[in-house]
């Protein structure tokens, strides 16, 4: 292994003061934000809103603790503006309630991205998601084996999400037990959608991690082919757009470090053309494409959903019904809004339609500014520095952006961890970064130096 393809060591200093305290909080929050159904569905609400409490005031405390000002002055002034926005909906709302608490919730999920922001690394926080994803890919894939194998059928909650003896839908269980029937399996997050969801993040994490040596390689193999296992078995077609999406800017990236600016931006010019020829594609048609992917012509009731939804933007345009985040059952005029086979839907299965109808043209204005703004800092640091670590966020956030044309989950939970995270840290200042190396990402990706040789280097503390 050479000097230009030898990878940059970086070494955590484990005996940071909390080093071990903040790590194992991120954990526990990012768990419960990602697999949020897998806490309620055991502990129920009232112990789902105990680990909401116990995560949240550590995490907040952990970040007053430690010079909050810097972190607050980087955050960028449309996110500032977008959630200030959220609260001001309160004024008009047509449930003011719902929307001054949901407004703080945002706040406070805000702050414990912040939190992740001020005390974690690049590095740290992509060992720390790929920890947490792959424990709930594995705990998902083992939960199916039992209920196909042992239970032989579906799992329903311990803690009920419904009325009644029995589930009155199968999308009310917490499993269907499909491992082993060609179906669409839902792991411990009691979604296929989610479940696939996270396995595309452990996809991205777990090749970033690999290619950084950020653990055992094998460990980061064999995570990855379980994440590529969960992607087939959850069977989600806005996951799938979503890969397809990841993997047209790894290429890109990949291949425009170092050139020069006209041969980056042809690039680029190239990579938007083939976009826009594809989705004018997929909408022309949209049957043959959604039927290869599994799908029904409508995505599965999500044309329908959409139509509702902009109808009701069409009554308050600019300003929205109020912010509400994910809608809240029994509270008009989401009840009964949207019911799919007796099932309700409370959401618009579509982030960007949802904040339109939720907060106007003027909520969906900021929220688009906030992630051009993050794509475009995201990608340059991409491209410019030499370590694949920094592939991760560009791609994480491509994902991210894509699958929520398909769910609004981009606006809570995980999600908006996600969007605030990686909108807040592409703007700290470049000394916070790692060393560059001595050659582009595609040298030592590529070169025999690296993936050629047998010596693994010592896991990284």
């Amino acid at each position: 292994m050479n000097a230009l393809t030898q990878p940059i060591r970086v070494v955590f200093n484990t005996r940071e003061k909390g080093y071990r305290a903040k790590t194992w909080v991120a954990s526990a929050a990012i768990f419960t934000l990602m697999a949020g159904d897998a806490v309620r569905y055991s502990v129920g609400w009232y112990g789902w809103g105990v680990v909401l409490a116990f995560i949240g005031i550590s995490s907040i405390t952990m970040f007053c603790r430690n010079e909050p000002m810097v972190t607050l002055r980087i955050v960028p002034w449309p996110l500032y503006a977008l959630l200030a926005w959220m609260g001001l909906s309160t004024f008009w709302s047509a449930y003011p309630f719902w929307t001054a608490l949901a407004t703080l919730s945002q706040v406070l999920t805000s702050l414990f991205a912040l939190f992740l922001v001020a005390r974690f690394s690049w590095r740290h926080l992509l060992r720390v998601f790929s920890n947490v994803i792959r424990f709930i890919l594995g705990a998902s894939l083992l939960f199916e084996f039992v209920a196909a194998v042992f239970v032989r059928g579906p799992i329903a909650p311990i803690f009920k999400n419904y009325s009644g003896d029995k589930p009155p839908a199968p999308a009310f269980y917490w499993t269907q037990g499909h491992l082993f029937d060609g179906n669409r399996i839902q792991g411990i997050v009691g979604n296929s959608n989610l479940l696939a969801f996270a396995a595309m993040l452990g996809l991205v994490a777990f090749a970033a991690e690999y290619a950084i040596v950020g653990t055992s390689r094998w460990i980061s193999a064999v995570s990855f082919i379980v994440s590529a296992m969960c992607v087939d078995l959850a069977k989600s077609g806005g996951i799938s757009f979503a890969l397809v999406a990841i993997a047209v800017a790894a290429v890109v990236s990949i291949l425009a470090e170092g050139k020069d600016r006209e041969t980056r931006h042809r690039y680029y010019r190239f990579a938007w053309a083939a976009a826009a020829v594809t989705g004018i594609t997929v909408l022309l048609f949209r049957a043959q494409v959604f039927e290869f992917f599994g799908k029904s012509p409508d995505m599965t009731g999500r044309s329908g959903i959409w139509k509702i939804v902009l109808k009701m933007i069409g009554q308050h345009p600019w300003t929205g019904w109020g912010w509400i985040s994910n809608w809240v059952p029994g509270v008009k005029p989401f009840e009964g809004l949207v019911v799919i086979d007796r099932v309700p839907y409370y959401q618009a299965h579509n982030a960007y339609l949802d904040v339109w109808m939720q907060v106007g043209l003027v909520g969906l204005l900021l929220l688009l500014t906030v992630i051009v703004l993050t794509f475009v800092k995201a990608w340059r640091l991409a491209v410019r520095h030499t370590s694949a670590l920094y592939l991760w966020p560009v791609l994480s956030f491509v994902g991210l952006l894509v699958w929520s044309a398909t769910e609004s989950r981009m606006l809570i939970e995980i999600g908006w961890v996600l969007l605030v995270l990686f909108a807040v840290k592409v703007w700290e200042p470049e000394e916070t970064l790692e060393p560059r190396g001595r050659s582009p990402k595609r040298v030592r990706l590529l070169g025999r130096g690296l993936l050629g040789s047998r010596l693994l280097q010592r896991k990284d503390r």
